[in-house]
């Protein structure tokens, strides 16, 4: 199989690279600086699964079915299918001006043929890529009752050695650990030393303070209750075919997300709408 297609923008303040296979970004790098998104070397392009790195679209469920309240039918993967479909380009922009790239994508799910999602909605992503990069993910249910429904941008984030990183912004929220399989509530920033797959209760802005790259990656959202931190760390990536050796240390998740508790409940006629706006700052 070719490789997947993929769109590309540069406009002053930055460069962008993104595919409809999953409505997926791939790269933002501003302008004289290393790319905000990680994305891995061993990532596998040919559209048979799911890309490594980037921000895959997890969406209707979240993590693995069984513990989705969107109830996945039997046989169904983790993350949803929205990540490995085609989504269908509706527009792009290249500016002539310093104002931000666009794109904007649909997905449509018919829910009477699916064994898997029995629910019609449909997905659009919008992307402004310049200065900053804003993500907005709306969700309209297209049947006729409400139905649960997850979704998460699955940011995976570029850094120099995630074992100097520190996560602001949530102290003092309640998360599920899911390495521990247990609750707990969170002490000062978040600092990596080990596998870390959590899911925080929060609305708020959250900050990763990179010394090694010298910069701070402000993550801010809105219509989210989730934020998301994962770093799998050395002996569950290498497990992984498609991360590099060592590669684990280059990236974090922090993903913006609507999961598990924080789930949504989609009524008809009322569009639920997602937002992610990344941006790049130098440290003092």
């Amino acid at each position: 199989m070719s490789d997947i297609a993929t769109l590309s923008a540069s406009v002053p303040s930055s460069s962008t690279l993104i595919s409809p296979f999953g409505a997926h970004l791939l790269s933002w790098r501003p302008t004289g600086d290393e790319d905000v998104l990680w994305l891995s070397s061993r990532a596998v392009m040919d559209g048979t699964r799911a890309i490594r790195g980037g921000v895959p679209l997890c969406l209707p469920w979240f993590g693995g079915p069984e513990d989705s309240p969107a109830r996945p039918g039997a046989g169904a993967g983790a993350h949803g299918f929205a990540r490995t479909t085609t989504w269908a380009l509706r527009a792009s922009t290249l500016p002539a001006d310093d104002a931000p790239a666009s794109f904007s994508f649909e997905l449509h799910h018919t829910g009477e043929t699916s064994a898997l999602y029995p629910h019609s909605f449909c997905a659009r992503l919008d992307v402004s890529a310049g200065s900053e990069l804003h993500m907005s993910l709306t969700l309209t249910n297209e049947d006729d009752h409400p139905f649960a429904i997850e979704a998460a941008m699955h940011t995976y984030l570029a850094v120099g050695d995630v074992k100097d990183v520190t996560v602001e912004g949530l102290d003092g929220a309640r998360y599920f650990d899911k390495v521990r399989g247990r609750f707990a509530t969170q002490v000062g920033d978040v600092s990596f030393v080990g596998p870390t797959d959590r899911v925080y209760t929060t609305t708020q802005q959250v900050q990763v303070v990179d010394p090694k790259l010298d910069r701070r990656i402000i993550v801010d959202k809105n219509g989210s209750g989730s934020t998301i931190v994962w770093n799998p760390w050395s002996q569950a990536a290498a497990g992984m075919s498609d991360v590099g050796e060592g590669e684990w240390q280059h990236f974090v998740c922090v993903e913006t997300g609507a999961v598990r508790e924080r789930a949504l409940t989609l009524w008809p006629g009322h569009p639920h709408i997602m937002t992610q706006t990344l941006a790049m700052e130098a440290l003092d």
